[in-house]
């Protein structure tokens, strides 16, 4: 089978890696060597290769920037799709159609240039619109999803179907596409128009407050680990309860908690799964213990079989 992968990419002229390692290509470095990483550059080429991939019943998983995702340390027969997809286009009045391969940065350039406002809580927040749909990201009290109103999905049962909001099935940085078998092709998004000036200014007060707050853009992290638990209805601060515990800044010989925000777990440069995966259950046992509340991770992670959990 994976002779026939390799020749079919061959073909198409498609860029790939054999037997590599992904965590190259993630914000946490953290990742073995996997079968393939295939770098998808257009709509055209994700949706033909997945085609080709589903009627194999070989196990894939679709990324964009990297964020947000840690590997296990071996995925020897896994693929893994990087999805490059960039375009965005003007459907209707006030709505957009973005290719979810698009990188934030990107977009938020491009809404900027065209006057398009209601996306600046993106700012500083990496990766690209696919895997933001996919967690529901946000912040200062906005998400993706009070944005979208529906997408271009390939669903797992191998079909191309163009699905509304409530599809996504929404939560609390989740959605059905975060562990899901779902792949989202498109985005659509609504917004409002504002001053070049106006947006330019939001983004660049929202990026000095994520700049003095987090780790810097350099520092091997997948973002936030925890999300932010909810008691009686009010929304506490996972990293103001670890930084309670006395954990911030707390280190391993292989990785640590930022010692600027604690509710990033930084690889100090050769970390392995079971480094993240060990750290993050000790910062959840002593919460528990001091506090009584478990925080749920928000990274996803990856086991060796290509499984999201």
């Amino acid at each position: 089978m994976k002779k026939q992968i390799k020749s079919y990419l061959i073909d198409k002229k498609i860029r790939f890696l054999d037997n590599s390692k992904i965590g190259d290509f993630l914000t946490m470095h953290v990742g073995g060597k996997v079968g393939f990483i295939i770098f998808t550059d257009s709509n055209d080429e994700l949706t033909e290769l997945l085609e080709v991939l589903f009627p194999l019943n070989q196990k894939y998983i679709l990324i964009g920037g990297g964020s947000n995702i840690v590997f296990p340390d071996s995925g020897k027969d896994l693929i893994v799709i990087i999805n490059n997809s960039s375009e965005i286009s003007m459907e209707e009045e006030n709505t957009l159609k973005v290719n979810t391969g698009l990188k934030n940065t990107d977009f938020l350039e491009y809404c900027k240039n065209n006057n398009i406002a209601g996306f600046e809580f993106l700012a500083g927040i990496p990766g690209t619109l696919g895997g933001a749909t996919a967690v529901n990201a946000g912040a200062f009290g906005k998400s993706i999803s009070d944005k979208i109103t529906g997408g271009d999905i390939f669903t797992e049962d191998g079909k191309f179907e163009y699905r509304d909001k409530e599809f996504f099935k929404f939560e609390y940085r989740n959605s059905r596409f975060k562990y899901g078998k779902d792949i989202i092709i498109n985005i659509y998004l609504k917004f409002e128009y504002d001053t070049k000036d106006s947006i330019k200014d939001r983004i660049n007060e929202i990026v000095k407050l994520r700049t003095e707050k987090h780790p810097p853009y350099s520092s091997f992290t997948a973002g936030c680990f925890f999300k932010n638990p909810e008691v009686d209805g009010k929304k506490l601060s996972a990293g103001k309860l670890i930084e309670n515990c006395d954990l911030k800044g707390y280190e391993t010989d292989e990785a640590m908690i930022s010692d600027k925000h604690s509710n990033f777990i930084v690889n100090k440069g050769t970390a392995g799964f079971s480094d993240i995966e060990e750290l993050g259950r000790k910062i959840q046992e002593t919460v528990k213990k001091k506090n009584g509340i478990f925080l749920e991770r928000e990274v996803i992670f990856v086991s060796p079989d290509g499984d999201k959990f």
